[in-house]
């Protein structure tokens, strides 16, 4: 089986591809050091979805994403393309260990537990990013990350099981207009000349 078409994916704001993956790594050591104390989970579903919102939160805010990933959609939620690799080329390397731990969400599962600090490849902003999305997905399950995925993200709900989450989804707003939005929506639209008078 053939990996998803990535001809038309664009650096998603930075100035460059990132160089193997590197960025992605390196963000997930830090989201795994950061939640190191998470005891409802952080399989690697649940980093993935971390990720994923780090990203798209950071493009839809600054217009461009922390690690320059490409994301699919998966039955456990977004993933960046290259997440298992990632995973273990930072096992390879000794950065980081996989270990079965117990949670209290899912049991007995296995978990990416850092044994250095991440590389310093972001700057403040970036780090920022993921320091909030440690902190929203922190004390939830898996499956409580995949139901607040549906919730949050119009793009997931655009597109089917594997395939490309386009980071423009996330400037669209996922909730019903107001009425008072939809109030000014049409008055804008009958100054117009959008509606019939």
């Amino acid at each position: 089986m053939s990996g998803p078409d990535l001809s038309d994916v664009s650096r998603h704001g930075l100035p460059a591809a990132p160089r193997n993956d590197e960025r992605l790594a390196e963000a997930l050591l830090h989201v795994a050091c950061r939640s190191e104390d998470d005891y409802a989970g952080r399989c690697t579903a649940k980093l993935g979805t971390m990720l994923w919102w780090a990203d798209f939160e950071s493009f839809r805010v600054r217009h461009r994403s922390v690690t320059g990933a490409a994301y699919f959609k998966t039955p456990d939620g977004p993933a960046p393309i290259g997440l298992e690799a990632a995973e273990d080329r930072l096992v390879d390397c000794g950065a980081a260990v996989r270990e079965r731990r117990a949670t209290l969400s899912a049991g007995n599962e296995t978990m990416l537990v850092a044994r250095r600090s991440p590389k310093p490849l972001f700057d403040q902003d970036d780090l920022k990013m993921l320091d909030m999305s440690v902190k929203q997905f922190s004390g939830m399950s898996a499956a409580e990350c995949l139901q607040f995925v549906g919730q949050q993200s119009f793009g997931w709900r655009t597109v089917g099981w594997h395939q490309i989450l386009r980071y423009e989804s996330s400037i669209i707003d996922p909730r019903p207009p107001t009425e008072s939005e939809r109030s000014r929506a049409r008055a804008v639209a009958a100054d117009a000349g959008h509606l019939p008078g």
